[in-house]
């Protein structure tokens, strides 16, 4: 464990009795989806930070659809990823009830930010055998959490000619970072951005966790490839709707180790 695992554990040890997910039921017509909205305290928010300042060093200056970024915003993508994976991470020992010692997160376990030999988001290891979890975020700023719901993706591997051989993960969670009160075009995301901090400060802009479909599912009969707007890079999805909601978390886990005949 590094020093920001060891600074995390602490924070979560000191706000255990906080409650950290809010439930809500979101109609998509055919069923409603359960999703939680997450309330994190601000020491964890510092602790994302932290290390998204000392990650945002050692990563490409190239995003995903292969455009330059300056630092503040590599700082600002790499947070809300992490703020994400923190989510997901405290909901497998909340709400799923997996013991902590069972979750690993890489960010808080790796020994640098420079080798990205053997990275993942997250995993869950049972008697020796891991078991991946993907999470790739993004934000909703043209409409409701349903309507982004209905019509977009959980998102899965990708490619382009930077990076052609990531790794294919067990399971793959979808945390939404939605605006309140806010409908904005794609120009005034962009400006929009840069307040990220303030916007998640004051309430304005709220991570929830939405989605979840297994390996199976992914790359099965409802997976497909999509490009998404991000130059050369393809990515791999199945659609939001077409999938599970969150609580499906550990049925999809138990069902998959049941299969590899571990339980």
């Amino acid at each position: 464990m590094n020093v920001f695992g060891e600074e995390f554990y602490k924070l979560y040890e000191e706000n255990q009795q906080h409650e950290f997910f809010v439930d809500y039921a979101i109609d998509l017509g055919d069923e409603t989806f359960a999703v939680v909205e997450f309330l994190p305290v601000n020491s964890i928010l510092n602790n994302c930070y932290k290390i998204a300042v000392e990650k945002a060093r050692h990563t490409m200056d190239e995003g995903q659809n292969l455009q330059i970024r300056g630092q503040r915003k590599k700082v600002i993508n790499q947070f809300k990823g992490i703020m994400a994976e923190t989510a997901i991470h405290i909901y497998l020992h909340r709400r799923c009830d997996f013991p902590l010692e069972m979750i690993h997160r890489w960010d808080l376990e790796r020994e640098n930010f420079v080798d990205a030999n053997n990275e993942y988001d997250l995993k869950i290891t049972n008697n020796g055998v891991d078991y991946l979890i993907e999470s790739r975020s993004s934000s909703s700023y043209q409409g409701g959490l349903g309507r982004f719901m209905q019509y977009y993706d959980i998102i899965g591997k990708y490619s382009n000619r930077r990076k052609s051989n990531e790794q294919v993960s067990d399971m793959y969670i979808r945390p939404v970072f939605q605006y309140v009160r806010r409908i904005m075009t794609q120009n005034e995301y962009f400006q929009a951005i840069g307040n990220t901090f303030a916007d998640i400060r004051n309430d304005e802009l709220k991570l929830y966790l939405v989605a979840v479909a297994g390996k199976d599912e992914m790359y099965g009969m409802n997976g497909y490839t999509k490009n998404m707007g991000q130059g050369q890079t393809v990515y791999q999805c199945i659609r939001i709707k077409d999938a599970h909601d969150i609580s499906a978390v550990p049925v999809i886990y138990y069902k998959a180790m049941k299969e590899r005949g571990l339980l």
